[in-house]
């Protein structure tokens, strides 16, 4: 029998084994501020770190939508959820690639104008407007070919499957394969490397051939 234990000065809970008293985490509330790390910097497998946008952008960066990224164990997927209220798909653009994924858009600042009309009275203004861009570094064991990305009720979401190592195994010898293919692999360069001997061979023959008949 297990029970759940929630501690009061924190958000984790833990779930305690009545048997031994063992105790495991099960759920973690605990709010993790994105930390920015060089780009040269080894992401461990499963993880996933954000690093500065590059120095090159056309346009300056004015605001950073809030993230959520987490690693799925039970799909060996990484995640990454961005709130993006009120864009449309054609405004965010993603790239991925090269160990890389960027997330970026724009939003104008003219924009509640162009959607309602220039006779505004604005009481509050709490939106960020301008362009934002964010970007992450990815673990070697990603696939970024399996890159999905798809926009709900104002929230991106963004999976990619990660490899995993199989658990392991005995490996069985089947025999002397590697005998076998080293004398392939002789007799295979004697017979590349001995095409002027053949055609000597070949020479020699029609020559006596013609000797033999002028003899006759």
């Amino acid at each position: 029998m297990s029970c759940i234990l929630k501690c009061n000065n924190t958000e984790d809970e833990f779930l305690v084994q009545e048997e031994d008293g063992s105790y495991s985490k099960t759920h973690d509330y605990t709010e993790k501020p994105s930390i920015i790390y060089k780009p040269s910097t080894v992401v461990p497998p499963n993880n996933i770190l954000e690093i500065p946008p590059p120095n090159d952008l056309d346009m300056p960066v004015t605001f950073f939508p809030t993230v959520d990224t987490f690693f799925d164990a039970d799909n060996s997927l990484l995640v990454i959820l961005m709130e993006l209220p009120g864009f449309s798909t054609s405004d965010i653009e993603i790239n991925v690639g090269d160990g890389e994924i960027s997330v970026s858009g724009p939003r104008p600042k003219d924009e509640l104008y162009e959607k309602f009309g220039d006779n505004l009275n604005i009481h509050i203004r709490e939106r960020k407007v301008g362009y934002f861009f964010r970007r992450f570094k990815l673990p070697n064991n990603a696939l970024d070919t399996t890159s999905i990305a798809s926009y709900d009720n104002g929230i991106l979401s963004i999976r990619i499957q990660c490899s995993q190592f199989t658990p392991s195994r005995r490996l069985e010898i089947d025999g002397p394969a590697y005998h076998h293919e080293k004398a392939n692999f002789v007799n295979y360069s004697l017979a590349s490397s001995s095409p002027s001997v053949s055609a000597m061979e070949n020479g020699n023959s029609k020559g006596m051939g013609r000797k033999g008949s002028g003899n006759q």
